[in-house]
């Protein structure tokens, strides 16, 4: 962007974000090519029908709302960054896991103009359900088929039964075996060993490696759990006790896989299929064979049990027929048999009988005999056997801008306007991310690199090389400890983002974890070396366990720099709950030595039974974040008139205590009250209102000294309002397209803004995406006779080749005015540009 175009953002994240809100005039994507990442990772973990994506940030985030609120292609979450100086302004990814195959992306959109956006792309229609995470840094998304006959349970409302079975008490099970792949069947003496109790398989995926876990439940108490691990521990050596979720037990009771029928809810007579019962069950089949020939044979499992639940009707024996046929598939011979012998006891004669008469005869011989279990702790595939895998993703991504600026003074018509043509942006963009891990379903190693690196085209330009993640991880459940080494990200515990150091956590009870912390601050990824100038230790204790509605942390951090300087000394206090339909976070930091509130933060999220959330922050902190460092702002040596960038350097002409007082001065106090409201107006629409007050304070002038220059203070800003209203409609037209109309407007001391936009995102075909938008804003400033207009119209298209590939496409407009009468005289600057993105990912 030109120097005219003032909303394109800074040289700082943290400008950049103050210039938006205070603006609210659109930011574009271009506006800064090289950020520092969001997203961390995913992992999922699928029981039967169900499956769940816990995504983390590398920043804390706050749900507001997601829509569609119920099913489709894609689903959009509304996030509010709690760290917005450390929020990115721009778009990026994470690798898809292979355990989900009909999710085609995660894409975090950082440029969407009435706030960040989590979307995620399918390649069919999905359930979805979205909600906050145990810490502030996770969402956690739960998936499902819409023909699977069961939602995944969340806090909002967990289903007494699923498919109309019983669901036993307790939620405690023994994780009897854990291996990389499927487990299939039982033989008949580990049948024999866990008779009397739910029998059931779980897939977990993170970091490239999968576990499919055999689990025994359920038990009322962990006490009960061991007794039951006990008694299997001479063949299972490497069982565990763990308690799951309500979700995972209502799951694990549809999906068993031991001979055990599953206990019905009630028993009810089934009257002959009606013709509607005839058309559902054939639907559901069809259903059932796409995902046969799409080797999904879990959904087709599903699909199938939901075509039997239906009354009989001639589409019966198809169904019956090609659920024996997918648990064959699937290796569960037993279950496959008991399928194949119901069909031939309900159907004696028919068209397939004969068929299913062969394949329960293969069944029956040596070669279908059910698999053995290895049941040897160090055996390979056993949960002790370590695995090893790779994941990542390689990006490239070309921006471009470049506009033409007219100036024209009206009080000299006779020169005429000054034209001036630019390239504003001219780089390519290259990102990578290795990943190689290691381990069992005990233990897990990890090595990570990621960074990126940006070639400048423009003439006098600079290439970027930036270094956001290179560190050694490593974990062990069965000694309950965790490590990691090197460059890393953290948001707890009075960690405020990326350092480079090391991280220990021990979890000494159930409910009482210890972690230790210390290292170097990194200031920004492009620091591509360890900076010695400052570092620091910490420690934390959390309390509560991994299913406790209630967790809270204590922590003391302390930070100091060359020359003996205490740069923040704090003690800090984290909460989190988390109820059926209300959760809430706080954090309180409070530096000891300043003996002053560093940071304070509550949020409060409340979900109406009609689906409709209410969202509440309240914030406040120092700005910058109140250390010692800060009183290096502004200071220039009077001799040089360069920067004073150490300290040390401020000795000769402050003493200690002035230059504490110096960080003190630089440091203002910045409040924020915000309040979201989304409502679901019909199936098809959901409404978004938000309203922010802010209130800025200022900082005191500093005189000059004998070798320093004086440093202006900071008019304190005082209140500003901002009012934001949005509309999302989706299936209007096609099906799985999704528009969004926002306006907004700010009430700031210095203006007036108003901004609206049109989003539309239109899945053309599985593959293709068209995704226009439409942006207009104006200001008008409050002290001089002056008005801004800015017109932005952009197109972005998406296609998809193949799994984990993505091609993007995006091309723009940016046409403004700005018009100023200082003194009668009449000044017009007009620039018109256009704007490029084009790139691809590649993940592996």
């Amino acid at each position: 962007m030109s120097r005219k175009n003032f909303e394109a953002g800074g040289a700082l994240a943290a400008l950049a974000i103050a210039t938006l809100a205070g603006s609210g005039l659109p930011a574009p994507a271009y506006g800064q090519a090289v950020a520092d990442r969001t997203l961390s990772d995913v992992k999922v973990d699928n029981v039967g029908s169900c499956s769940t994506l816990t995504i983390t940030f590398n920043i804390r985030v706050q749900m507001l709302s997601y829509f569609p609120t119920t099913a489709g292609q894609e689903l959009h979450v509304r996030v509010r960054p709690l760290d917005p100086s450390s929020a990115s302004l721009l778009r990026e990814s994470l690798r898809t896991p292979a355990s989900v195959p009909a999710l085609r992306s995660i894409a975090y959109e950082g440029d969407n103009p009435s706030g960040p956006v989590l979307s995620l792309y399918f390649t069919r229609d999905m359930h979805f359900e979205a909600e906050a995470g145990r810490d502030p840094q996770t969402l956690v998304i739960r998936l499902s088929d819409p023909g699977s006959g069961a939602k995944c349970e969340t806090r909002n409302g967990p289903p007494p039964s699923v498919m109309g079975l019983a669901i036993p008490q307790g939620l405690y099970v023994v994780n009897v075996l854990s291996r990389p792949e499927a487990i299939g069947s039982l033989d008949e003496k580990l049948a024999a060993q866990l008779q009397g109790h739910v029998v059931y398989e779980t897939l977990f995926e993170r970091d490239s490696q999968q576990w499919h876990r055999l689990r025994e439940g359920f038990f009322a108490t962990r006490e009960e759990a061991e007794v039951e691990r006990a008694r299997l521990a001479v063949q299972f050596p490497d069982a565990f006790v763990v308690k799951v979720t309500a979700e995972e037990r209502a799951q694990g009771v549809a999906s068993r896989i031991d001979d055990g029928a599953a206990t019905p809810a009630a028993q009810t007579s089934q009257p002959a299929g009606s013709e509607a019962d005839t058309a559902a069950t054939a639907q559901l089949i069809a259903d059932a064979e796409i995902a046969i020939r799409d080797a999904n044979n879990d959904r087709a499992v599903q699909l199938l049990t939901n075509a039997l639940a239906k009354p009989e009707n001639p589409n019966t024996p198809r169904a019956l027929e090609l659920l024996g046929l997918t648990r064959e598939r699937k290796g569960q011979a037993a279950q496959a048999q008991a399928e194949y012998q119901e069909y031939l006891r309900r159907y004696p004669s028919g068209e397939a009988t004969d068929r299913v008469r062969q394949r329960l005869a293969a069944l029956a011989g040596p070669q279908g005999a059910p698999e053995q279990l290895r049941q040897a702790s160090s055996g390979p595939g056993s949960a002790a056997a370590w695995t090893w895998g790779v994941r990542g993703s390689f990006s490239q991504f070309y921006f471009r801008d470049q506009s033409t600026t007219k100036f024209l003074d009206a009080s000299r018509p006779e020169v005429g306007a000054e034209v001036d043509n630019s390239v504003n942006l001219n780089q390519l963009l290259t990102s990578g991310d290795v990943t190689v891990s290691g381990g069992n379903d005990q233990r897990q190693v990890e090595l990570r690199a990621a960074g990126s690196y940006t070639w400048n085209f423009r003439k006098g330009g600079n290439d970027i090389d930036t270094l956001t993640a290179l560190y050694a991880d490593y974990s062990d459940r069965t000694a309950n400890l965790s490590a990691r080494l090197g460059r890393q990200t953290r948001n707890s515990s009075g960690v405020l983002g990326r350092f480079d150091g090391l991280l220990l956590g021990w979890q000494v009870k159930p409910r009482v974890r210890v972690n230790l912390v210390t290292g170097f601050p990194v200031l920004t990824s492009r620091q591509t070396h360890v900076l010695k100038d400052r570092y620091f230790y910490g420690a934390s204790v959390d309390i509560g366990s991994k299913r406790s509605p209630v967790q809270t942390t204590f922590y003391w951090f302390d930070q100091r720099t060359r020359g003996g300087f205490i740069d923040r000394q704090a003690l800090g206090f984290e909460g989190r709950v988390l109820l059926k339909r209300f959760n809430a976070f706080t954090i309180v930091d409070y530096d000891v030595k300043y003996s002053k509130l560093n940071l304070g933060l509550l949020t409060l999220n409340y979900a109406f039974p009609d689906n409709s959330n209410l969202s509440i922050t309240a914030d406040y902190r120092q700005s910058p974040l109140l250390t010692t460092s800060n009183a290096l702002i502004g200071q220039l040596d009077s001799a040089t008139l360069q920067p004073i960038t150490d300290l040390r350097g401020l000795r000769p002409f402050f003493t200690d205590g002035q230059i504490y007082q110096l960080a003190d001065d630089r440091t203002l106090v910045t409040k924020s009250l915000t309040a979201s409201y989304s409502r679901p107006i019909s199936q098809k629409l959901q409404a978004n209102l938000d309203f922010t007050v802010t209130n800025t304070g200022g900082t005191p002038a500093t005189p000059a000294s004998a070798g320093t220059e004086a440093v202006m203070g900071l008019p304190s800003v005082g209140t500003e309002y901002y009012y934001g209203a949005q509309l999302v409609g989706s299936g209007l037209f096609w099906s799985s397209d999704i528009y969004i109309l926002s306006g907004r407007y700010s009430d700031t001391q210095r203006s007036r803004t108003w901004t609206a936009d049109f989003n539309a995102r239109v899945p053309v075909t599985s593959k293709f995406r068209l995704n226009p938008r439409v942006r207009y804003g104006k200001r008008t400033d409050k002290l001089f006779s002056s008005d801004f207009h800015q017109f932005q119209p952009t197109l972005r298209i998406n296609w998809y080749p193949m799994r984990h590939s993505e091609v993007e496409v995006e091309i723009g407009g940016n046409f403004s005015r700005q018009r100023d009468a200082i003194a009668g005289a009449q000044t017009t600057i007009t620039e018109s540009g256009v704007v490029l993105t084009a790139g691809y990912r590649l993940d592996f």
